[in-house]
């Protein structure tokens, strides 16, 4: 959230148009009562946004550092999210699937990082002496709990 208020902090003062990405929700429970919780992915900039959509499991939750598994290399994941590439127009709002493939025998932590493609670009002042100009790429993440069947 602090990252999208920067954003449009910065955007006005540079005089630079931008995506600004809101998520429904920063993280969900699946309980496997079949109640989910529907994720959105939202613009509310004023520019198109394109994003990446990775997801990973959390192999020590809370625990630093994280120990993170793309989901191409878990051995027979329990869920899927999808897409995992998104444009979304200024106001356009987009729901991502979140589909159970299996119930967990223990209790799983997944890490949703939807990363726009485009980077912020902070040039410097000619008039100041910088060594380079500075790049900021934000990541907005999502936790999905996924619990086994009692």
């Amino acid at each position: 959230m602090l990252a999208a208020l920067l954003c449009c902090a910065l955007a006005p003062a540079a005089g630079m148009a931008a995506g600004v990405l809101k998520l429904s929700h920063a993280e969900i429970w699946l309980r496997g009562d079949g109640r989910t919780s529907r994720l959105y992915a939202e613009n509310a900039g004023d520019t198109t946004l394109y994003l990446d959509v990775e997801q990973r499991l959390l192999r020590n939750p809370g625990e630093q550092p994280e120990e993170l598994t793309p989901i191409g290399e878990v051995r027979n994941p329990t869920l899927l999210v999808a897409p995992v590439r998104l444009a979304l127009a200024p106001g356009q709002r987009a729901p991502i699937t979140l589909k159970e493939l299996a119930r967990p025998d223990s209790p799983q932590v997944w890490r949703v990082t939807f990363r726009p493609r485009e980077k912020l670009l902070m040039e410097p002042d000619p008039t100041q002496a910088m060594a380079a100009p500075l790049v900021v790429s934000i990541g907005y993440g999502v936790l999905i709990y996924q619990v086994p069947t009692p």
